[in-house]
């Protein structure tokens, strides 16, 4: 399966039987491709048959690693394989969080993705130029656009005239041509503000001609200028490097999400005087057992070997057998595993952050739907 996006998580939770997920470093070594390929075969499939997977699960995974990323830079695949069925294979650019992370058993793990990819945010990337534009749709998740609009404007008139000859009659040529511009950003305009409006997109990045960036930039509706940032370079003639553009959309993606972990450190804190947050990991696993949690953040590495029980349906995790309201136990997994799961069960938002962003000892805390009231 590609392009994964992270609305299918609930989906891949809710299916029976054990999985194998292995999380590599797949930066290709152009030094020594071959060398690297090699000793990456011989180590997953080690760690994967040490962890108890089946010898079909490792050898569809081994080969997958073997692909070729397809993209340059720093990158990380998650695959995640069912019975020597693929259901996930995600490539993750960015700096690998380690070289490899597997697991086997009734959870996938998928905190690697959460990491690198919170949500599967949406945003728009328009090129324009005085004749019109392309405005290409996106996904965190998909590494080709999901949708793509071309612009075709009015292409007569389109340059003004540079003789001196007729000073009249060339002043109402160049204001025609300007008006012509002018025709064509505002169809653009019209075409983006659909595509933000339909997609929910969080950000919008144009591109292109400056004095078309100008005109278009003056015809957007309110609420495509609240999310728009302005590259100031133009990536429409053949050749042009997109090297600008790309690293300002990693910018300011990065400080998307960082804005959200930012927002749900400040309610965990807030909500602290009010009820409305935990930062005790067995009170959070209450929470999700009542669906409470709206939020729930946690810090996996300070989680240690501690496991909680998964469950095939609500209440989806318990710390012991007592706790599991009659449903089947899925068998014993790691902590932070077991709650991402149920948290994403219960449409909970996950937020992975480091432990020195949460209150002093907590690994898991929570922010709640309703306040927990106190006991009597």
């Amino acid at each position: 399966m590609a392009d994964f996006g992270n609305e299918g998580l609930s989906e891949l939770y809710r299916r029976a039987g054990n999985t194998s997920t292995v999380y590599a470093d797949v930066t290709q070594d152009t030094s020594d491709p071959r060398r690297t390929g090699t000793i990456r075969q011989r180590t997953v499939r080690e760690a994967l048959i040490d962890a108890g997977a089946p010898e079909a699960d490792a050898a569809v995974i081994v080969d997958l690693l073997e692909e070729p990323p397809g993209v340059g830079g720093s990158v990380s695949r998650l695959l995640v394989v069912r019975g020597g069925a693929v259901e996930v294979n995600e490539l993750l650019p960015g700096e690998p969080l380690g070289e490899l992370i597997v697991n086997y058993g009734p959870v996938p793990a998928l905190i690697p993705l959460l990491i690198q990819r919170p949500r599967d945010l949406c945003y728009v990337v328009a090129e324009v130029g005085r004749d019109g534009g392309e405005i290409r749709q996106f996904r965190l998740s998909r590494s080709q656009p999901v949708a793509h609009r071309a612009v075709q404007g009015d292409t007569e008139f389109l340059t003004k005239t540079q003789s001196e000859d007729d000073f009249l009659a060339n002043g109402r040529y160049q204001h025609h041509t300007e008006e012509v511009w002018k025709r064509n950003e505002g169809l653009v305009a019209e075409a983006i503000d659909e595509v933000v409006r339909d997609s929910g997109a969080e950000l919008l990045v144009v591109t292109g001609d400056v004095r078309a960036r100008q005109l278009l930039i003056d015809a957007l509706s309110p609420a495509s200028l609240k999310i728009l940032t302005v590259v100031p370079t133009n990536t429409r003639p053949g050749g042009a490097t997109t090297d600008e553009l790309d690293a300002d959309l990693h910018r300011h993606i990065a400080s998307i999400l960082a804005a959200d972990e930012y927002d749900a450190l400040t309610r965990l804190e807030t909500g602290r005087n009010d009820g409305l947050s935990e930062i005790d990991q067995a009170a959070v696993t209450r929470g999700l057992q009542q669906s409470q949690v709206d939020v729930l953040i946690i810090a996996p590495g300070t989680m240690g070997d501690s496991t909680l029980i998964a469950l095939d349906r609500g209440p989806w995790v318990a710390a012991s057998s007592e706790d599991a309201l009659g449903a089947g136990e899925l068998g014993a997994v790691p902590a932070a595993d077991a709650l991402v799961r149920a948290a994403i069960l219960t449409d909970a938002r996950v937020v992975v952050a480091s432990p020195s962003e949460l209150p002093a000892g907590a690994s898991a805390c929570a922010i709640l739907r309703w306040p927990t009231l106190p006991a009597s």
